[in-house]
């Protein structure tokens, strides 16, 4: 079963409206929505490319669905003066005007993946280190890394903790949505969300 199709699957059984309804009532909730998701259908990913992290590819769909049900604003699957970014947010004309206010968020689906060099290409687009975002499926692989970024940890149990990396945290990918409306409240986004 291809990964499109297992997370719209599960997403039909959840009811689209009923996530839909769930978030506009208290963003929070999306904990609850992503970690049943990702323990619901765990079991059928990464069996097929050991070089490929299917959890983060599923990850990735899961967060694409999300951030439309929700009505955050992202730009998804760019390239940007030549350098491809996997989600941006809130949008391109945030990011080039002022700078602190974009999030770029890199989906580490390649094991074989040179984090260094993918963080050093993205820190072309985004000076601010902190708003470059990291999702993997490994706590481990993060932790060697010499960068210092925020990043969050796909994973099947709902009860990962938080691990302190040196000035930043690694979060559970669970608390994603939370961390990008924070981001947007922060930043006092005034673009159109409708919920």
């Amino acid at each position: 079963m291809e990964i499109k199709e297992l997370l719209y699957d599960e997403i039909d059984n959840i009811g689209k409206n009923n996530i839909r309804a769930q978030l506009s009532q208290d963003i929070s909730r999306s904990r609850v929505i992503i970690n049943s998701i990702l323990n619901k259908c765990s079991k059928s990913l990464n069996k097929d490319n050991p070089d490929e992290d299917e959890f983060v590819s599923f990850s990735e769909s899961l967060l694409h669905f999300l951030l439309t049900v929700s009505m955050i604003p992202a730009e998804r699957k760019i390239s940007i003066d030549n350098i491809d970014v996997d989600i941006l947010i809130p949008n391109s004309k945030n990011l080039k005007m002022d700078n602190h206010k974009a999030i770029l968020l890199h989906f580490l689906k390649d094991k074989n993946e040179n984090i260094d060099e993918s963080i050093k290409k993205l820190s072309f687009l985004q000076k601010n280190i902190n708003n470059i975002w990291v999702v993997s499926s490994s706590v481990s692989f993060l932790k060697n890394q010499n960068f210092e970024f925020p990043a969050f940890v796909v994973s099947s149990i709902s009860d990962t903790t938080n691990n302190d990396r040196g000035n930043n945290l690694v979060y559970p990918f669970s608390e994603i949505l939370i961390k990008i409306d924070e981001f947007l409240k922060k930043i006092n986004y005034s673009g159109l969300k409708i919920l």
